[in-house]
């Protein structure tokens, strides 16, 4: 069994729709370095005003500290735009020499593992139950490549921290979930492009 001591750290009250950047705070601090999930927020992830439109690869889409009844709420990213503030955030601790964010993006359940072995946990891309993903009724809009992005519904970031040859277990920053089978994880993870990330050694 693989058991990593990442510290669980919840996106509530601060940043309802934050499970991205919180995660990421979660490997942060796991490292030892003193991050602020607002902070980081705030200060470091490429965010966009509103989320129609924006491209979850390049920016946050919307604004984290606010809920679904807002106009302007938070909505989502993918891997790239919390690898860039992971990076920007190392580069401001002096620590870009030690230790640098990996876009896992399309590793398979190998892979995940291998790096849980070498001690570094990974946030990844699931639903909020690892119930099948669907879509929000509001469609799709094209992006400036020319790509269709359909919106996901019911997103969701964790951070994985060990396993066994049953589970996946979890550090969910909405504490939903704490461990879930390993078909499953793999199911609803291959589902939403088998997006995640880790920090690793430089």
């Amino acid at each position: 069994m693989i058991h990593l001591p990442v510290p669980l750290i919840l996106q509530n009250p601060e940043l309802p729709n934050g499970c991205e950047i919180t995660s990421l705070c979660m490997l942060l601090r796991y490292l030892g370095f003193d991050a602020d999930k607002c902070l980081l927020a705030d200060n470091y992830l490429p965010r966009t005003e509103t989320w129609w439109g924006t491209d979850p690869d390049l920016a946050y889409m919307g604004n984290p500290h606010l809920d679904d009844a807002s106009p302007q709420c938070g909505y989502y990213c993918f891997a790239g735009p919390i690898v860039a503030a992971a990076e920007a955030y190392l580069a401001d601790q002096q620590a870009a020499s030690r230790y640098r964010p990996v876009d896992l993006t399309g590793a398979d359940e190998d892979g995940l593992i291998a790096c849980l072995e070498k001690g570094c946990p990974f946030l990844f891309w699931a639903s909020l139950h690892f119930d099948d993903i669907c879509f929000d009724p509001c469609g799709s809009y094209p992006l400036q490549d020319g790509r269709e992005h359909r919106v996901f519904h019911h997103l969701h970031c964790m951070v994985c921290c060990g396993a066994d040859d049953e589970f996946f277990y979890l550090a969910d920053p909405l504490n939903f979930n704490t461990r879930v089978p390993r078909a499953q994880f793999m199911k609803i993870y291959r589902q939403l492009g088998a997006r995640a990330v880790a920090i690793v050694p430089a």
